[in-house]
């Protein structure tokens, strides 16, 4: 029996039915990879961390961004406008950002380190050029950190802040990327100092005290009156204790 070519032309999109789009389809997981395994964060947006992460002796590096894409379809000019006045403050506001964040953890630089942060814009929504709307604007951006050495995943990020105007946005953004270098820092941290410090040397025993000849010579005689020592022992432990009193 032949199946109707309708069926096989509805395919794709009753299989693309079954994939979640994260984000309202501004987060595509393939610019990240497949370990990528997004999980949705208060402060962050979405995020992925690979496990047993260690940023210790490591530093970041933060490169240009990728040019904007428009996951959602090309967008007005006024959203444009809006991706091109905050495309040179991404990566600077960033470094900002994780120095507050990470607070010394880990050195943060645009030319040094061996842990690559790039980025890139994938959706914008101006604010209305006539002057009259009100509407609210937002930004949407990726963020991977990958091993420079390696090109492994070690994390990934996306985030769509929102607000009422192009400058609430500016103030968005670095408090994002404080609370990015806030998320990064316990993972940058030394070991706690208690852990660090060698422990005390061991406290040296007290010295004993002083021999007291006179009452072990008292002790020998009282052995030697009850029977218990002969006069050659006797004689024997008193030599002894005088050499021990020297």
């Amino acid at each position: 029996m032949r199946r109707p070519a309708a069926l096989f032309l509805a395919l794709p999109a009753l299989l693309g039915a079954q994939t979640p789009r994260l984000d309202e389809g501004r987060l595509d997981p393939a610019w990240f990879g497949p370990s990528a395994a997004f999980q949705a964060s208060k402060a962050l947006g979405f995020q992925w961390l690979r496990p047993g992460l260690d940023l210790r002796r490591r530093s970041l590096r933060l490169k240009a961004w990728e040019p904007p894409v428009w996951l959602l379809g090309k967008r007005a000019l006024k959203d444009e406008v809006l991706a091109g006045r905050f495309e040179a403050k991404m990566v600077p506001d960033l470094a900002k950002g994780l120095k507050r964040g990470l607070k010394g953890a880990i050195p943060v630089s645009l030319t040094d380190g061996d842990v690559i942060l790039v980025g890139r814009m994938v959706d914008a929504v101006g604010e209305a050029d006539d002057g009259i709307s009100f509407g609210r604007v937002s930004l949407s951006f990726d963020l991977k950190m990958v091993d420079g050495d390696t090109g492994e995943l070690l994390g990934a990020f996306h985030e769509t802040l929102g607000g009422l105007s192009g400058d609430g946005l500016g103030t968005l953004y670095a408090r994002w990327c404080e609370d990015l270098g806030k998320a990064l820092a316990p993972y940058a941290s030394p070991l706690p100092e208690a852990a660090m410090t060698p422990p005390s040397p061991r406290a040296e025993p007290p010295a004993p005290p002083p021999f007291d000849l006179e009452g072990a010579l008292r002790r020998i005689e009282g052995l030697r009156r009850d029977g218990l020592l002969s006069e050659e022992e006797c004689l024997a432990l008193r030599k002894k204790a005088t050499a021990r009193a020297k």
